[in-house]
């Protein structure tokens, strides 16, 4: 039993001398793999000399100098009929539309006659005169409601709206009905906030459904050209538009409530250094852009810039025509 316990401890001891080859021998390691450099790219764009207009642009409405619009005073009226189309000539006082008033006409020349056969009477005692008097209302209301039934033109000139109304529809008061303007003096009117982009007397290129007609500020919230609008009152009093008038050519009539374009030139540069103006960075009260040099490295140059219109900027100093400014 004794020889038995003393084998084990040898066989350790055994075990610690051999232990190494247990274990793999350690591997040699490879060297890192080598990549090739790409030559870096650049996208660009290259300033070049060209024409840069500083221009502003804003939206208004065709409108006439002289309009009348025709409304029926009350409502629930049947319309009995509109007399006018889109284009047609009128003078003033002329019927435009009419409402279906029914046996009132009959109504009226019988209250005519009435009248007069009270007033034969009406010096006869208090209750006579009182008896003519009344039919005497009763006339007045009679033609009160005629009249009001009737629409004429207030001034002469050319129709350039109907309302779309055929006979026996209903009538809302104050609704535009039929509408009347001068054609001969149309003008463009612009209402904003921001009116001091626009000068007076200065010249306006005026887009209208697509059509280029040159025209004119002729009117500033301040100031207007001398004797233009004496004749109208009302639009030399105005103080929140601009107005600009129609040099030779002038729209249709039909044109009458089209939004027009108008478009104010600031300044024109004939040969100017332009590039694409998001290129031009700022840095506090520094302007630059990047370039490539002629050994194709980036640089940063400071440049002055002049004209900046919505897309392109005129480089006064630091890039010359040719040059290729980095986009990305």
């Amino acid at each position: 039993m004794k020889h038995k316990f003393l084998a084990v401890p040898a066989v350790a001891a055994a075990l610690s001398l051999t232990g190494c080859y247990f274990f793999p021998a350690e591997e040699e390691l490879l060297a890192p793999p080598t990549v090739a450099v790409e030559d870096v790219s650049y996208s660009t764009y290259t300033a070049r000399s060209k024409t840069i207009v500083n221009s502003v642009m804003a939206s208004g409405y065709v409108t006439s100098k002289s309009e009348f619009e025709a409304a029926f005073p009350e409502s629930g009226g049947m319309l009995k009929k509109i007399y006018v189309t889109a284009g047609q000539f009128v003078e003033e006082g002329e019927l435009l539309a009419e409402l279906d008033t029914g046996e009132l006409p009959y109504l009226y020349e019988q209250q005519q006659l009435i009248v007069q056969k009270a007033a034969l009477f009406a010096g006869n005692s208090e209750a006579d005169r009182l008896q003519y008097e009344m039919e005497q209302n009763t006339l007045a209301e009679y033609e009160r409601r005629l009249q009001n039934s009737r629409l004429y033109a207030g001034m002469s000139g050319q129709v350039c709206f109907t309302e779309n109304l055929k006979p026996g529809m209903a009538v809302t008061a104050y609704r535009t009905i039929v509408k009347v303007v001068d054609p001969a003096n149309l003008f463009v009117k612009y209402t904003s906030n921001n009116l001091r982009t626009f000068s007076l007397n200065s010249d306006v290129v005026i887009t209208v459904n697509g059509e280029e007609y040159g025209g004119y500020v002729s009117k500033t919230p301040t100031e207007s050209v001398d004797g233009l609008y004496e004749e109208y009152p009302h639009l030399a009093a105005d103080t929140t538009s601009i107005y600009c008038e129609f040099n030779g050519d002038i729209p249709d009539f039909i044109s009458i409530g089209t939004l027009a374009d108008i478009t104010a030139i600031i300044e024109v540069h004939d040969n100017a250094v332009v590039i694409s103006k998001n290129l031009v960075k700022t840095d506090g009260d520094r302007k630059y852009v990047t370039i490539l040099d002629e050994n194709e490295n980036k640089k940063e140059v400071d440049v002055v810039v002049g004209i900046e219109n919505a897309t392109e900027a005129e480089i006064l100093s630091g890039l010359s025509a040719g040059d290729k400014v980095v986009v990305r």
